[in-house]
Parts: C-alpha cells; structure tokens; sequence
C-alpha cells in the first residue's frame, strides 16, 4: 500500500488483474515471452522468485525488470523485436479469434505488453475469457499503455467461450498475431 492516494489501497497491475503474479505465474510469462523474442536477439528471459524477470543478454549483463512493460522496454531499448513481428495496419475492424483448449492468460498479458511496447501508437480492445469462467476480462491497448479490467460474470448464462474479440485499427493483424502465439482461426464478426 503506498498511500499517496488516500485510499489506503494500492491498484493492482494490468497483468495482475489478468492472473495473481505467482512464481508459477511468472515462470510462465519469462517462459512466454523468451518464445516470443527473436531469436537473433541474443536475449533470455527468466523468472526471478515473486520479483518480476531477468532479461540477460549474450555477454551476461542481467536487468530486472519488475513487470512486463518495464521488461518489453529494456528488450526494445536492446534491439529486441517480437519473432515475424509485422506492423499493425489496416481497417478498423471487429475480429474473434478462438482457442479451443481456452486462453493462457501469462502467454496473453505477454502479448498484450509486445503489442504495447512495438506499436506504440495502436489502439486496441480485447476481450476475453478468464478460463476459470467466473470473469470476462477487458484489456485496452493505447498509446504504449495496457489497462485491464475484470468484470464478473452473473453466473445466469452459458459459460464464456473460448473466444477473444479484437477491435480496432490493425484488428485483422493483431488477431493473425495473436492466433499465431496463442489462440486459432481469426475470423470476422458481423
């Protein structure tokens, strides 16, 4: 709690919101986001206890990087790109992409950080379900900033799908993107 607000009560981060920063949490991200980086980079990436991530490179100089942001900007700032990153361009457009097994949430919040990070001007809006299927997660992608909100599910209706809705301009690539690391079949809503 830091209190400069006066709350009493400190905001979790984004990727918090999406999955609690376990040690098993973390090593999945570190894990994600080291599949993720270009090969050529030369760069690791490792979960350091309950204290965020390692990023080494070839020589052996270390920086922690105490979330994902901070991680992706100190890859970039090392020349690092995502693997076959292409820009997002196009319509503004409404895309679903769907992950019949359901949707790894460590390897998504490293996503939703790449896309941040390499495309500081996109403007985006996911939505997707938390696989424990009490919560849809809102995630907001805009000028190099994540933000990410749960809303609780009234538990009435059918279980959420396994289906995350992209919207925005470069929808159409970022699903292909996201299809590729995560999720299955991007396809256009009406």
């Amino acid at each position: 709690m830091c209190g400069a607000c006066g709350t009493g009560r400190s905001v979790p981060r984004w990727e918090d919101i999406l999955a609690p920063p376990t040690r098993s949490v973390l090593a999945a991200r570190a894990a994600s986001t080291d599949r993720l980086l270009d090969g050529g980079s030369g760069l690791q990436v490792r979960s350091w206890l309950s204290a965020g991530y390692l990023l080494s490179d070839r020589v052996g100089r270390t920086t922690h990087a105490a979330d994902l942001d901070t991680l992706w900007r100190a890859a970039g700032q090392r020349g690092a790109r995502p693997k076959d990153w292409r820009p997002l361009r196009g319509a503004d457009t409404t895309v679903s992409v769907e992950a019949p097994g359901g949707w790894d949430l460590a390897t998504a919040a490293v996503w939703f950080a790449a896309v941040a990070r390499s495309q500081p001007d996109t403007s985006l809006e996911i939505t997707l379900p938390d696989p424990g299927g009490a919560r849809t997660l809102l995630v907001t992608i805009d000028s190099g900033a994540v933000r990410a909100t749960a809303v609780t599910d009234s538990g009435d209706g059918p279980p959420p799908e396994a289906t995350a809705v992209v919207s925005g301009a470069g929808a159409s690539m970022a699903a292909r993107h996201l299809e590729k690391f995560g999720g299955r079949r991007p396809r256009r809503r009406a």
